[in-house]
């Protein structure tokens, strides 16, 4: 292994590496925010936030061999939503926000922000489940139109939670600490989102548990917490018994019950086509469209 890390790391392909976007596109919140050196066998993935639209010329520029190195790319930017990398750049976010939270200290903006990105894209862990549910908390959401409603009504998992949350922002050393770094490293340097969003909350789980090693059955109960929500065609739906609850419902102002595989059922789906993915979640989903949550029931 060493030999082969050795190997690789003699060959760096380009160091010092930047990219430029011409054409008026203008970037944001890009991660990783300081780009890495490139070696052989290396690939990069870069995602941000961006302004303007069109084909446009990327200039990648780096040091090969002692001479600056320029490559040339077209890129198409348009407004199409991609929701794969839409949640990879979520996830990334989520991470440098909770590291941020972790090595600064946890400000109003940044724990809004980690928030809401972690319940609209399902990045859940027991940090992020904690901050969903206190913000619900805060906002008087109605419990029927909550994430996550088990986790909400279980106080001994949040007091635990809770005082893990505390260890998680005062807390730079020991194996606890390691576990958490290990979490948020797993989400900043995201290649796949769903893969790492799961080793994200199995460190964050870990350190918990180094957190509070008693607390066996309230770990086991996060556990189950963590994985009870999926992202489908760009949304992410929270699972409560047999209802699975969009984590958009709680945005709209009108809300209207409806029987599954009803007249009615169908007339909404030929209504909102693009909807066929998050009712096919099962008889049993609270769905929002345009201003409206729709209760599907079996």
């Amino acid at each position: 292994k060493v030999s082969s890390f050795y190997t690789r790391i003699k060959e760096p392909v380009l160091t010092k590496v930047r990219f430029e976007f011409g054409g008026g596109i203008r970037t944001s919140k890009l991660y990783p925010s300081q780009l890495p050196d490139l070696f052989k066998g290396d690939q990069l993935v870069v995602t941000g936030r961006y302004t303007g639209s069109g084909e446009v010329e990327a200039k990648l520029t780096g040091m090969a061999n002692g001479r600056e190195q320029t490559f040339n790319y077209k890129v198409k930017f348009n407004d199409s939503s991609n929701d794969y990398v839409a949640r990879l750049w979520a996830t990334r976010r989520v991470g440098f926000l909770l590291d941020e939270i972790r090595i600064h200290g946890e400000t109003n903006e940044l724990r809004d922000e980690a928030t809401d990105l972690a319940r609209r894209f399902g990045i859940v862990t027991p940090y992020t489940a904690y901050l969903i549910v206190e913000d619900e908390d805060r906002r008087r959401v109605p419990m029927t139109e909550r994430s996550m409603q088990s986790m909400s009504a279980d106080s001994a998992a949040r007091a635990g939670v809770a005082k893990a949350w505390d260890g998680f922002k005062e807390k730079k050393d020991g194996d606890d600490a390691v576990a958490n770094a290990r979490s948020q490293n797993a989400f900043k340097f995201a290649d796949q989102s769903a893969a790492s969003i799961y080793a994200g909350a199995a460190e964050s789980l870990r350190g918990f548990a180094l957190t509070a090693p008693a607390a066996r059955a309230e770990s086991d109960r996060l556990t189950q917490y963590t994985q009870q929500s999926k992202f489908v065609n760009g949304r992410a739906f929270f699972q409560n018994g047999k209802q699975w609850v969009d984590a958009k419902a709680q945005n709209a102002t009108r809300r209207e019950r409806i029987q599954f595989n009803s007249e009615a059922y169908f007339d909404l789906l030929k209504k909102h086509p693009e909807a066929a993915p998050w009712m096919a979640l099962g008889q049993n989903v609270l769905l929002s469209l345009d201003d409206t949550v729709y209760e599907i029931t079996d």
